[in-house]
């Protein structure tokens, strides 16, 4: 794609150029935001000739007054703009704000795209900013662009070493971290202070990259640079007395001696597969999981009953669907409006309430139509940058049905947040659609659908079968995981409490069992046999995890602070760590032995039930009947749901005829 790189002069925004490059992509125009002119009348002296450093939380500002050389290095045109916002909003998830800082790059971009419209995306060198991220996310969205983020959650300590054998000649040129002084260390290349900042990683957990703030740099040259730049003139500048301090500089660019011919060689890009998922697939590799053949399967006569379950805090909708609709599109607006009429009469209005869906299609075909019409449901993007997560899977409906829902509202939009990256990097699959990679309420966190997508190009991995798909969608499913949590020490950690493998035959079906099992031993785990899943995969995975944070706060004595208060009030009806929130059941080959078996468990459970999902295999003709007597065990206030699938395969990878899901929530 052609492409527009966010420039501030250091090291990262010019490193991932570099992997703009190496995955393909060209880049033909920079753009910079700057700080505004200073006061008239200018004077011409380095002193203040310029605003040379100013407080930003969006942009790095220190240096820019060279940076009007880097279209004499780079040999293309930049685009700049003074910053005339503020930080208005800090959250970490933006949404579009007047007079913000952010704006200034919507209109930035604007002006490039308009000069440039075939310029489909922008590079941008964002590390673990989620500030920066979301930001950038949001303009591009609005503008139709892609984000390129290749640095995006890599390792820092490997990504420090990668940039210098890149071709990365930096200076750093502020300091603002403890251990790092202007005498030491300002004008000092990134080879020069590496051993510090490690040193410093080591005694108090600086970030080596800086992406704390400790430091920032200016590139004099990297591989693609036609010049160099060289400074002629600098001066410190102390600030906080002593604990910031900057250079003001004067350089000029020049020609080098030679520029590098294989330097796309010398950049490094991860591994697709990182421990332990490459260990995983080397402990199965060369395991027979059977024919990747499709199954012959029967549709269900019947339409499954729409079914609602009540919690202090949550409610559960299944199978909503809107049979003998004339198009896709028109099925899937009377699903929502269903949805929307249920949501009323528990005075819930705003859709960005919903934490969960999962949408089946009869059909795979019929995908970018529905989900045209479900995108209108989450139509802003611009104020709500979190939708629900998602999973979409092609299932057994009933002839007279395309498409089936079920989803999980939150009563407490309050204690709900999200993850939604937008943008392409090596880390896990972009989610530019409708939907986040997962939504937490609390300790609880609701996972979207992963399937196995090459992260940085988004084209599905067909090497090494279903096993290689297997191992890659779970650990793009884990990266997720790792990334939603809230860690502030490290006994804080997600871990999944209960997954579904979804797949397009038994051997995928086995291969993703076998996989989950070495992922997570306490995981409860089954998978279903589909129809099929979104662009010809073979197997998605989808759960549900927690956040132990909240969970040992929920534990805690009844001296808790304010911050607990909240947690305690919000968790204790959807606690998730000692109820069997997503227990997995598995019956028999009748319905007798079904029921028998449900009610047998739910004997020796103290919790209220939220709901109940049944995955029925094909064979099986008494669905209906299980249903109706699954609703004389549960009552009338716990959701139902009823899920047709050709085969279901368990823990020790047996297939059963039925996979149940139970919920339930402390009273």
């Amino acid at each position: 794609m052609k492409t527009v790189a966010l420039v501030s002069g250091g090291k990262d925004s010019c490193y991932n150029i570099l992997h703009c490059i190496k995955n393909g992509h060209k880049v033909v125009a920079l753009a910079n935001l700057h700080p505004p002119p200073p006061p008239p009348p200018p004077s011409q002296s380095i002193e203040d000739d310029v605003i040379h450093e100013m407080d930003s939380f969006m942009y790095q500002t220190v240096g820019h007054s060279v940076l009007n050389l880097y279209s004499d290095c780079f040999e293309i045109p930049m685009y700049r703009a003074p910053i005339t916002g503020s930080s208005v909003t800090r959250k970490l998830d933006y949404a579009t704000t007047a007079a913000d800082e952010t704006e200034d790059l919507y209109t930035l971009l604007q002006t490039v795209k308009a000069l440039h419209p075939d310029i489909e995306a922008v590079s941008v060198g964002a590390i673990l900013s989620t500030y920066q991220r979301s930001r950038v996310e949001n303009v591009c969205s609005r503008l139709g662009l892609t984000v390129l983020a290749y640095l995006w959650r890599r390792d820092q300590a490997a990504l420090f070493d990668e940039m210098i054998q890149g071709g990365i000649n930096a200076i750093v040129i502020k300091v603002a971290g403890a251990g790092l002084t202007a005498e030491q260390h300002l004008g000092k290349s990134l080879e020069q202070v590496r051993h510090q900042l490690f040193k410093l990683n080591q005694m108090y957990g600086s970030h080596i990259c800086g992406e704390g703030g400790e430091y920032e740099t200016l590139v004099l040259d990297c591989p693609v640079f036609a010049k160099k730049l060289v400074v002629d003139e600098t001066q410190v500048v102390n600030e906080d007395n002593g604990d910031v301090a900057y250079l003001k500089l004067r350089a000029h660019a020049e020609n080098k001696d030679a520029i590098a011919k294989d330097w796309i060689d010398n950049i490094a890009v991860p591994p697709l597969l990182s421990e332990p998922f490459q260990g995983i697939f080397e402990d199965l590799k060369g395991t027979d999981f059977g024919a990747n053949e499709p199954e012959m399967a029967v549709c269900p006569a019947t339409v499954p009953e729409l079914s609602i379950g009540i919690s202090p805090t949550t409610i559960t909708v299944a199978n909503i669907t809107a049979p003998n609709c004339s198009s896709i599109s028109g099925e899937i607006t009377s699903i929502f409006e269903q949805l929307s009429n249920i949501m009323a009469t528990f005075k819930i209005t705003d859709p960005y309430s919903i934490t969960s869906v999962i949408f089946q299609l009869s059909d795979m075909k019929t995908f970018p139509a529905a989900n045209e019409s479900y995108k209108k449901f989450f139509s802003h993007p611009i104020t709500k940058p979190n939708p629900p997560a998602r999973a979409c899977i092609s299932t057994l409906l009933p002839p007279s049905c395309k498409a089936s829902l079920s989803a999980i509202i939150t009563r407490v939009p309050e204690a709900r947040s999200g993850l939604h990256v937008q943008g392409r990097s090596y880390w896990a699959p972009a989610n530019i659609g409708p939907y986040a990679q997962a939504c937490t309420v609390q300790e609880c966190i609701y996972l979207a659908g992963q399937i196995p997508l090459i992260p940085a190009r988004m084209v599905l991995y067909k090497d090494d079968g279903v096993l290689g798909q297997a191992v890659l969608a779970m650990q793009n499913l884990a990266r997720v995981m790792e990334a939603v949590v809230v860690r502030p020490s490290q006994d804080d950690r997600g871990q999944f409490y209960y997954l579904i493998a979804y797949t397009s035959s038994l051997a995928a079906a086995k291969a993703a069992i076998c996989v989950a099992n070495q992922t997570s031993d306490e995981c409860g785990i089954f998978a279903v046999v589909l129809v099929a899943l979104p662009v010809g995969a073979w197997v998605e995975y989808g759960g549900v995890g927690i956040n132990t944070r909240y969970v040992r706060s929920c534990i805690a004595s009844d001296d808790v602070d304010e911050e607990d208060e909240f947690t305690v009030k919000y968790s204790r009806h959807d606690r998730i760590d000692r109820v069997e929130y997503g227990t997995v059941v598995f019956g028999s080959w009748c319905c007798d032995d079904i029921i028998s078996e449900i009610a047998k468990y739910l004997e020796t459970k103290t919790e209220a039930l939220l709901s109940v999902s049944v995955y029925i295999s094909s064979t099986v003709s008494d669905a209906h009947e299980v249903c109706m007597r699954l609703k004389e065990i549960v009552g009338p206030n716990v959701c139902v749901e009823i899920v047709h699938v050709k085969n279901v395969v368990d823990k020790d990878c047996i297939i059963r005829n039925y996979g149940v899901l139970v919920r339930g929530y402390l009273t």
